[in-house]
């Protein structure tokens, strides 16, 4: 009888005890939600919808085509021929969020650079006209400013250079249209470069929280509600892979296109790549630097004396971690400002003094000597430089495809940025010439081109590139 008792004292314990755990942890939820709530309600007044109009461009109906920007920017496949659109191509949306009380509003410069009108819906709302105060495409950050007669709930800016993979996040905005919608995942990586996105500046933040069409210049917020992102982007075929603009990277664009307008930049003039690669073969005493790939005629790197296989190694006596880092720090000095940098040239360092200029707004790189675009693909000539950096041999001829649009036929095509096109058809392509004439004379509306290209292996790739029936030829 005593051995039942205390049988049933054990089994009574451990309901007791299980009863407590489920106790706590269903607290612990209930705490959890309460927090996903109180965050949802922070920010959710300082998030705005913008409905964008622009001029219809030339040749197009009332009843125009989504623009092609769109799906560049969240990589996604343009729609097919006769598939009908949800909008058209004079009308977009994105998101916002509230800067400041006297009406300053950030949002992507995707979203507004093609404005005609811009309307700004508030979480209350309120629909007021807004104008474009400042836009830089080369972090696609905007600024936009409204008259407001009520007052407006800021956003409190977090600091993202303490962000760490794992933590919570919240995407905020009106994803198609569905204003006042909020995401939450988490953080799941953090300075993301190298992303087909038009942008020079990246350093990106990536995300699990859901980031839609329509996303676009809204908040990625901390479980504090703070804003530690704004949303840029997405991988179109992934689950929940979105992109943001890290805050702090903001922060200091925001004050000078509210103050000027544009953002000016120190510009060098090369085309360069992480030192790591290259260390090994260079006798770099570590691999840090830039790697310069080629340096284009008459900019101020070309008269300063930097040459193609140097790495510059530091910038005014600061070191350069890597090519990003390089951009950085000449993109943050003043054009006309001299700085000296220390690159590494045949196994010592050498001190050059180079006088910047302002960086070309209308190029995302060095500018290199390439095609214009032909079916979504652009290319550079193959210089001497490049087959000695690619342990190519000598004689081998052709272009290096230096630009694949998304969704174009040259991207559903397979062909890759660094590959290089050796053939088309039957005729071997020689040069840049070849490769024009050759593309005239293959790339015809319906019809299938062959196209062989090198990417190292020892056997090349042979790829067919499908030409659109509505595909209009360069004269």
């Amino acid at each position: 009888m005593r051995k039942h008792r205390f049988a049933a004292a054990i089994i009574l314990g451990a309901v007791v005890a299980f009863s407590l755990q489920s106790y706590a942890a269903m607290e612990l939820l209930q705490q959890l939600e309460s927090a996903f709530i109180e965050v949802g309600e922070k920010i959710r007044p300082c998030v705005v919808n913008i409905d964008v109009k622009s001029a219809m461009p030339e040749g197009l109906s009332e009843d125009g085509q989504i623009p092609e920007d769109i799906f560049r920017f969240f990589n996604i496949p343009a729609p097919r021929e006769g598939v009908p659109q949800p909008m058209p191509r004079r009308e977009a949306s994105g998101s916002g969020f509230i800067f400041s009380k006297d009406g300053y509003i950030i949002t992507n410069n995707h979203v507004v650079e093609d404005a005609t009108s811009i309307e700004v819906r508030f979480w209350n709302g309120r629909v007021l006209d807004a104008t474009t105060i400042g836009r830089d495409p080369q972090t696609d950050i905007a600024v936009i400013k409204v008259q407001a007669d009520f007052e407006l709930p800021t956003a409190v800016l977090g600091d993202s250079d303490v962000l760490k993979v794992g933590q919570f996040s919240v995407a905020a905005g009106s994803p198609r249209g569905l204003e006042g919608s909020l995401s939450f995942g988490h953080i799941t990586a953090l300075g993301r470069e190298g992303l087909n996105l038009g942008l020079r500046f990246q350093n990106l933040v990536q995300t699990d929280a859901a980031i839609n069409l329509g996303n676009s210049g809204g908040p990625l917020c901390n479980i504090d509600g703070e804003v530690i992102g704004i949303n840029v982007a997405i991988v179109y075929g992934a689950e929940s892979l979105g992109f943001a603009i890290p805050i702090n990277a903001a922060k200091k664009i925001i004050p000078i296109l509210i103050a000027e307008g544009r953002v000016t930049r120190g510009y060098l003039g090369v085309y360069i790549d992480a030192a790591e690669d290259y260390a090994d073969a260079l006798g770099l005493p570590d691999s840090k630097g830039a790697f310069v790939i080629d340096v284009s005629e008459d900019t101020p790197a070309a008269r300063a004396g930097v040459k193609p296989d140097d790495v510059v190694r530091k910038v005014n006596g600061s070191v350069v971690e890597n090519d990003s880092d390089l951009k950085m720090k000449i993109s943050d000095i003043e054009p006309g400002e001299t700085v000296k940098l220390e690159v590494w040239r045949e196994g010592a360092s050498v001190e050059l003094d180079v006088r910047l200029e302002e960086f070309p707004e209308d190029s995302q790189l060095a500018p290199q000597p390439a095609t214009e675009d032909i079916l979504g693909l652009r290319t550079q000539p193959l210089t001497d430089q490049m087959r000695e950096r690619l342990g190519l041999e000598a004689d081998l001829t052709g272009v290096v495809v230096s630009e694949v649009k998304v969704s174009s036929p040259a991207d559903k095509a397979g062909i890759r940025v660094g590959d290089i096109i050796v053939r088309i058809g039957k005729d071997a392509v020689r040069g840049m010439d070849d490769f024009k004439r050759l593309m005239k004379e293959h790339a015809l509306p319906n019809e299938s081109v062959l196209i062989r290209v090198f990417r190292g292996e020892e056997i090349p790739t042979v790829t067919v590139l499908k030409v659109p029936g509505d595909y209009v030829p360069e004269p």
